[in-house]
């Protein structure tokens, strides 16, 4: 989550490219087509990620009213994956194995077998339990062409631009002054002047007047 409770931790970026005339009605095709599906035991398909409600997760009926606020554009980026511990999809098919091999009067299974049999107390566990799930918000100001995603983490960010080029269109830059500055029209010779700066940390700035202020 994040944007209306939770972590204060989000990414920023700008949105590269014009928005459509119709945005709205294109925005929203392609929000609904690349809306989050939920896992199904019997598919093969670990993990699903798709777009959702961001006040509701299980909200997966969007529409405009749901998505649009004033100039923002606002969606959850859901993603499930199916995670079965290791021990208990071993203690399982260890079981059917043996049941399998008294059977057929067997020493062993053939690969194919294994897989087969793999496959099969998967899908019997998948029903048993509930896939992880996790939501992460997503505040697209229309105007600014800001965009605050409230994760940092490189694989959500990464999927992050793989969905949002998907769905609408466009692409995303992480947020610089550089590229603030290039998106506002600096000219090009002030912009060169910004590879000269060197970052300073804010509070290496307070610890600073802190020791100027007992010298004195």
């Amino acid at each position: 989550m994040g944007a209306f409770s939770g972590s204060m931790t989000f990414s920023t970026f700008l949105v590269r490219g014009e928005l459509p005339r119709d945005f709205r009605m294109r925005f929203l095709e392609g929000i609904r087509r690349d809306a989050f599906r939920p896992l199904v035991p019997e598919e093969e398909t670990d993990e699903s990620v798709g777009w959702c409600s961001i006040q509701h997760p299980f909200d997966l009926d969007l529409t405009l009213d749901k998505v649009l606020f004033n100039s923002y554009l606002n969606l959850g980026l859901r993603s499930d994956r199916w995670r079965i511990p290791a021990s208990l999809f071993k203690a399982h098919f260890t079981e059917r194995e043996r049941d399998v091999l008294a059977s057929k009067d067997r020493d062993r299974l053939t690969k194919r077998e294994k897989a087969e049999l793999k496959a099969a107390v998967t899908s019997t566990l998948r029903r048993q339990i509930l896939p992880a799930m996790k939501v992460v918000d997503l505040c697209w100001n229309l105007d600014t062409g800001v965009v605050r995603f409230w994760s940092q983490a490189k694989g959500l960010v990464e999927t992050l631009h793989e969905l949002f080029t998907e769905t609408f269109g466009l692409s995303l830059v992480q947020h610089s002054p550089f590229v603030l500055a290039r998106s506002s029209g600096i000219d090009d010779d002030s912009i060169a002047l910004l590879t000269t700066l060197e970052p300073t940390p804010f509070h290496a700035l307070v610890l600073e007047d802190r020791a100027d202020d007992q010298e004195e």
